[in-house]
């Protein structure tokens, strides 16, 4: 990667913001798929132990010399050697298209319970599409954006700790863009592999959803669990969102969804504990004031 001499122009700049450059051998996995793609002509920008994501994101983003500009999570895996060409080619097929991404899927070694876990999941498992399809459940784990964009919206928000997807795609949209995924490019994306682990995952989410209804609420929008974005409403009350929570709790019941009962549960007592106990981040980011 990065091979063309410095003054060079890369066709696409690859920023991966990760806690320690490793993530339990993910890293490592995720540079090795990104060796076998058709496209070769990539920086790699690897942000270390920063935080929040929005700001590593815009670290790696002020770096990038590509025209094109993808983020990937760092314990993302590509599952085969197009992506990039195909998620560039889509940006290139529309100029109205702001951010196009890749469809999630579960690895072939997935465990029992993280193929359960897909199935009661929609944003876990996310449909290939065989054409240009808006929807919103493109995200960070694998995505690109023409980078005069990406600096026009103003990057990613430094200032929430949760809610990145959202809230870029809610800006996008708002600036005339298309949030798209991609034909055929798809992504393996490690799913929670067992309880605990899940409650500890949407805990985490609840107390940052708090965070952002406590200090930021006007970057609180809703996500999407459709395929299409048609019928998709950005934005609910707090008053709504609280009135649905337990219907979603009793429908999981009804309809045997134990991992989104536990889920919902667990997300919870995260906002729960966020909404009591969080502290803004400082102006810099690096942690609670």
């Amino acid at each position: 990667m990065d091979v063309e001499p410095e003054s060079s122009t890369p066709r696409l700049s690859v920023v991966i913001p990760t806690l320690d450059g490793y993530r339990n051998g993910c890293v490592p996995r995720l540079l090795e798929s990104v060796q076998r793609q058709t496209i070769q002509d990539v920086e790699i920008i690897m942000i270390k132990g920063v935080f929040p994501q929005g700001k590593a994101i815009n670290q790696g983003a002020a770096q990038a010399r590509g025209a094109v500009l993808m983020i990937l999570d760092d314990d993302s895996e590509l599952a085969d050697a197009h992506v990039f060409e195909r998620i560039l080619h889509t940006l290139e097929s529309d100029i109205r298209i702001g951010m196009a991404g890749a469809s999630i899927t579960l690895s072939p070694g997935s465990t029992p319970f993280q193929r359960r876990a897909a199935g009661q999941f929609p944003r876990f498992q996310t449909p290939v599409v065989d054409a240009i399809t808006d929807s919103d459940l493109a995200c960070h784990g694998c995505c690109a954006f023409p980078k005069p964009i990406f600096d026009a919206i103003g990057g990613e928000r430094e200032d929430i700790m949760r809610g990145l997807d959202p809230d870029l795609r809610q800006r996008l949209r708002a600036a005339g863009y298309r949030v798209v995924l991609a034909p055929q490019a798809r992504i393996y994306h490690p799913l929670p592999a067992g309880w605990k682990k899940l409650a500890r995952m949407f805990f985490r989410n609840g107390f940052g959803s708090a965070y952002a209804q406590k200090f930021q609420p006007e970057s609180v929008y809703e996500t999407h669990e459709d395929l299409h974005d048609k019928t998709f409403v950005a934005r609910r009350s707090l008053g709504y969102r609280v009135a649905r929570f337990p219907l979603r709790l009793v429908r999981a019941l009804i309809t045997f969804q134990e991992m989104r009962f536990v889920a919902y549960t667990s997300y919870a007592a995260g906002y729960l504990w966020g909404w009591l106990t969080a502290k803004e981040l400082t102006p810099h980011g690096n942690g609670p004031a």
